[in-house]
C-alpha cells in the first residue's frame, strides 16, 4: 500500500480560510463531495498510511477517514456501494479515491507518471 505520510502538509490555504479544498468527484454517475478535512483529520490520514501499521490497520483507518469525510449524501452512496454483495465498487475502488483525495490536496500525483 502507497504511503501519504507527507504529501498533505504542503497544501496552500483556499480563498475561504480552509487549509485544504472540498474535493468533488464522480462514482459512476452520481456526484459526491469528499468534505476538506481539519488538522486532526490529516493527522489521521498520515497515521493511516503510516507503513508501520498492519495492513488491516490501514484499511480500517482510511474506512474511517472516508466515514468522517465524505459529505452525508456520499456517505450513505459509499456505504451502501461498498457493502452491497453483487456491486463491483470494492476496497480498490475506495483506495483509488482515497489516492486522488490525497493529490488533489497535495497538489502532486501519487502514482507514476507513466499511469495517465
Amino acid at each position: 500500500m502507497r504511503e501519504f505520510t507527507t504529501s498533505a502538509k504542503t497544501a496552500q490555504a483556499t480563498s475561504d480560510g480552509k487549509k485544504l479544498p472540498d474535493v468533488p468527484f464522480k462514482l459512476d454517475d452520481v456526484e459526491m463531495t469528499c468534505r476538506a478535512p481539519k488538522d486532526a483529520q490529516l493527522a489521521y490520514l498520515m497515521a493511516a498510511a503510516s507503513s508501520s501499521r498492519t495492513e488491516a490497520d490501514q484499511v480500517a483507518a482510511v474506512l474511517d477517514f472516508f466515514e468522517q469525510t465524505l459529505d452525508p449524501a456520499s456517505l450513505a452512496v459509499f456505504r451502501r456501494r461498498l457493502l452491497n454483495t453483487t456491486d463491483t465498487f470494492d476496497f480498490a475502488d475506495a483506495m483509488a479515491i482515497f489516492e486522488y483525495m490525497c493529490e488533489e490536496w497535495s497538489g502532486r500525483p501519487t502514482g507514476s507518471g507513466s499511469d495517465s
